[in-house]
């Protein structure tokens, strides 16, 4: 029995470890991997057709293999925004410009500017300008020769002598001060309030590296633009550079007593941080909170809430700023519309909702030799809990980074591995362990009956042989 019950363990340990093994046939598809350099670990940026391929939204299903069909460690870091990659700012100088230029034909501005040794400038002569006491603000001559980096935007605040305000502006520059070319032909400021809503617009992208001196210029008519205060914006950052979007067309609105939702599914496991409201009416404006799940059996959890719209002003358009929250893979999203000025309920046109997501990084070891293979997509590992390596090769990455160890790798030829079969829903593995705690069980009640029997059997025989030797 003894024999018996240590046979069993060892089969079944040897039976689970089988089933723990994995090889490239077990995915739906792959990429080779092309290295470029030579170093311990390398990095790459998932493409969007792993999202769409895996079956696990922690991309559990993923594995790299070398030139051996042999498993390396991989793991994956995600692209966020730290403290170091905010936006700078800075302060520039701007001087209003008193003038009337359609009496004066745009004077020649360095009749009316000091500047220092640098090309700072430190004064605008404005006797020599045209009634400046009485004349409107029509222009206003901006200063960047001071900024340490180069500018990527401006950011306006201004004086408002209403609740609302709408500026149509242009920007030229010039290094010299004399030969302007246009940098931005229109753009719009603006700062709308009613109904304890604030719709504001106060930033101006610059599409390129501008010059030295800009030149704002107010267009149609109405109030004067009396700016207080203009500051430079550094240009955007890498990790929103790369987000990516993608489109939600197939909502569903589903009527309610207090407020419309509006269902919305993708099946893709996308890192999504980040969402965008597209109306097909025009003008629209509505209050929208974005909530998700990860199934049906969750609870909805919020992500943001605020106030899309896509105003059309004048000769611009102004639009609200995408919503931002920490990435979630969730598929299912719903829009409760809090307040309906899109005509959402009334003509029964859903908006799309954009996601926004930025692609992950994979990490892996060069261990072996190549051809490396990104391999994804498999049912098989659908319901296997992780090798918990992640945090030790982001450890050691983030050393070797610091020393040129982690080098670049780039997708290669994509190969069809076991293609819609590796992706077929599979039972869950078998409880191996429960199993053999029962049968543990079981064998040691077994032996323990085993040896009472026996003890019995023997009990019997001495008391039979004390009865026959007694007289």
């Amino acid at each position: 029995m003894k024999h018996l019950l240590i046979l069993l363990v060892i089969l079944l340990s040897a039976v689970h470890v089988q089933a723990e093994e994995i090889t490239t046939v077990d995915f739906a598809a792959g990429y080779y991997l092309e290295i470029v350099g030579a170093g311990p670990f390398h990095v790459l940026e998932l493409p969007l057709e792993v999202y769409r391929t895996v079956r696990r939204s922690d991309l559990g299903d993923i594995r790299v293999f070398n030139g051996a069909g042999e498993v390396v460690p991989h793991a994956l870091r995600n692209v966020t925004i730290g403290p170091e990659a905010v936006r700078q700012k800075q302060g520039i100088p701007f001087f209003p410009l008193h003038w009337n230029t359609m009496a004066t034909g745009q004077a020649d501005l360095t009749m009316l500017v000091t500047r220092n040794s640098v090309g700072t400038i430190v004064n605008i002569n404005a006797s020599s300008l045209h009634n400046p006491e009485e004349a409107p603000i029509t222009e206003y001559l901006l200063d960047l020769s001071g900024l340490k980096w180069p500018v990527g935007g401006l950011e306006f605040t201004w004086a408002a002598s209403q609740d609302s305000s709408i500026f149509n502006i242009s920007l030229q520059h010039s290094n010299d001060l004399q030969r302007w070319t246009p940098l931005v032909a229109t753009a719009a400021l603006v700062d709308l309030q009613h109904g304890g809503e604030r719709i504001e617009k106060r930033t101006v992208p610059l599409a390129y590296k501008p010059l030295r001196y800009l030149r704002l210029t107010r267009q149609g008519k109405g109030p004067s633009l009396h700016l207080t205060q203009v500051v430079g914006l550094s240009q955007i950052i890498p990790s929103l550079q790369r987000r990516q979007w993608i489109d939600l067309a197939n909502g569903s609105v589903q009527p309610g007593d207090k407020e419309l939702t509006v269902l919305y599914e993708t099946s893709a496991r996308l890192p999504a941080g980040s969402a965008q409201m597209i109306f097909r009416d025009k003008n629209p404006l509505a209050r929208i909170a974005l909530q998700s799940r990860a199934d049906e059996k969750d609870p909805w959890r919020t992500r943001c809430e605020q106030v899309f719209y896509s105003l059309s002003l004048a000769a611009a358009e102004v639009r609200n700023e995408p919503c931002t929250f920490s990435p979630t893979s969730d598929p299912l999203w719903r829009a409760l519309v809090r307040e309906d000025g899109a005509g959402i309920g009334v003509r029964g046109q859903t908006p799309i909702l954009q996601l926004g997501w930025t692609p992950n990084e994979l990490l892996f070891v060069a261990r072996g030799a190549p051809p490396y293979l990104l391999a994804f997509g498999s049912a098989k590992l659908e319901h296997q809990e992780g090798k918990g390596e992640s945090e030790m090769i982001l450890q050691a990455a983030g050393t070797a980074q610091r020393s040129q160890g982690v080098v670049p790798a780039r997708l290669g030829k994509r190969i069809e591995l076991a293609g819609e079969k590796a992706l077929q829903p599979i039972p869950p593995p078998p409880p191996w362990k429960k199993w053999l705690l029962w049968a543990t069980l079981i064998l040691g009640v077994g032996l323990l009956a085993s040896m009472a029997r026996s003890l019995v059997k023997e009990m019997k025989k001495k008391e039979e042989k004390r009865t026959t030797e007694e007289p």
